[in-house]
């Protein structure tokens, strides 16, 4: 950066310290040139200017440096890294990015490390993202790595793709914290499922409950982009968003060990309010879904169209493709758009999971919020309830989740106490953390309470 400084006629200046640098105009580092970040520097930007790195970026610094608009709520554009002849991944590490977004576009793609991405100003020119992945079209080679930063307060999303650019993307063990400030209906991460795979995992989202359109977790293909898309969501901890995972479009896609608690923003249950949401009208759609807490969505599970949904099928050997351990455990979704379901308390209505398509679904071996003894169809909407709709097969199914200690005849004896994490393991003695308590009685019956220890 001081060598941009340095040079008659700047755009850029430089404060006495030697540590703050700012940018009037826009910037472009040509090919064969190199923008080279230093430690523990400041570089201001100011209103609706950008940098673009044509040639060599070298972003990973030891003392972190920031990056940020010339005054607060001024929306500085970005830095743009184009580097079209690259021989491996851009390095962007400890760098603070405020009021101003970072784009890569590079041709072999960008690891970007312990980052932060806050106050981004979004609009049709400054972009919808904190952090903008992939130049048009995309590409194999263009893969990305985005691992331990922090996403806060942007306008829209966190991470964004454009709906044209498919490339593959790791996505891991990230914090974000209440994007989506304008409230338009943009998700913390949106991006586009990819061939080369999508992998999504151990992230904690966290809405901001006064933004009732801000949505958790998207990857779509919306426009046919991709042929054989790969997509693995994991381990990651939702809450307080509109939804919490959704996969839309033509993909493979695997979700399993997501913590999704009350993603339950949206004002009007028609419009949404899953934990998880399968959309796929031209039915290319396949997915399995296992071992996910689901609790306080206005719907658990939604399926719009799609080719295949597993959410537990225990009926075939565990080597058979089929195969899915389910152990999903659904608590209190649900809301009082529909007359189906009624809670048992009658406080709501309640929706574990909904399958509005002509599709028949495997959904055997999991906890449902219903009471002792109850079947879970109450909570299950499917052919039952409108001949249009596929079949759920929900049998056997591993238990109930429903809370509160019921109603015990005094002639009953314990017979058995069984203990299950929110992975479904079972266990004779409580886990550390949130147990499902199943007491057994001699008279077959069960009750189920929640505890945490």
């Amino acid at each position: 950066m001081t060598s941009i400084a340095a040079q008659e006629e700047s755009p850029v200046t430089v404060d006495e310290t030697g540590k703050v640098f700012t940018v009037a105009e826009n910037v472009t580092i040509s090919a064969g040139d190199t923008f080279q970040m230093e430690d523990g520097i400041t570089i201001k930007i100011a209103k609706s200017v950008e940098i673009d790195i044509e040639g060599t970026a070298l972003m990973s610094v030891n003392e972190r440096s920031l990056i940020t608009a010339t005054e607060a709520n001024v929306a500085a554009k970005y830095i743009w890294v184009k580097t079209e002849n690259a021989t491996a991944p851009v390095e962007v590490k400890n760098l603070d990015f405020e009021y101003a977004a970072l784009k890569l576009s590079p041709s072999h793609g960008a690891n970007i490390t312990n980052c932060t991405f806050r106050y981004q100003q979004a609009s049709v020119s400054n972009g919808t993202a904190g952090l903008q992945l992939g130049g048009v079209g995309g590409s194999e080679d263009e893969a990305y790595t985005v691992k331990n930063c922090t996403f806060e307060y942007n306008k829209r999303s966190g991470i964004g793709t454009a709906s044209n650019v498919s490339v593959p993307l790791l996505i891991e063990d990230n914090q974000f914290i209440k994007n989506d400030s304008q409230n338009l209906n943009y998700p913390h991460i949106n991006v586009t499922a990819c061939d080369g795979g999508v992998v999504i995992r151990n992230n904690t989202v966290v809405g901001d409950r006064t933004k009732t359109l801000g949505g958790g977790i998207i990857v779509a293909d919306l426009m046919g982009v991709t042929s054989n898309a790969q997509t693995l969501i994991e381990g990651n901890n939702v809450s307080d968003c509109r939804y919490g995972i959704a996969a839309y479009s033509k993909q493979n896609v695997t979700v399993r060990d997501n913590n999704l608690m009350n993603n339950n923003t949206e004002t009007n249950p028609a419009n949404g309010g899953s934990g998880i949401n399968f959309y796929d009208p031209s039915k290319g759609l396949v997915a399995k879904v296992y071992r996910n807490h689901i609790e306080g969505s206005l719907w658990g599970v939604t399926i719009i169209g799609c080719a295949d949904v597993n959410l537990g099928r225990i009926d075939v050997p565990e080597d058979d493709p089929n195969y899915c351990e389910g152990k999903n455990v659904f608590i209190n979704n649900g809301n009082s758009s529909e007359s189906n379901g009624v809670d048992p308390d009658g406080e709501f209505n309640r929706f574990d999971l909904y399958n509005n398509s002509e599709i028949d679904v495997y959904a055997q071996n999991n906890f449902w919020y219903v009471s002792s003894g109850a079947n879970p169809s109450v909570s299950i909407i499917d052919a039952e309830d409108n001949p249009s709709h596929g079949v759920v097969d929900y049998t056997p199914w591993a238990g109930t989740t429903k809370t509160g200690i019921e109603t015990i005849n005094s002639l009953k004896s314990l017979t058995g106490v069984k203990y299950y994490n929110l992975s479904g393991v079972q266990s004779t003695t409580p886990f550390q953390g949130v147990n499902i308590i199943v007491n057994e009685f001699d008279d077959g019956s069960r009750t189920t309470t929640k505890e945490i220890r």
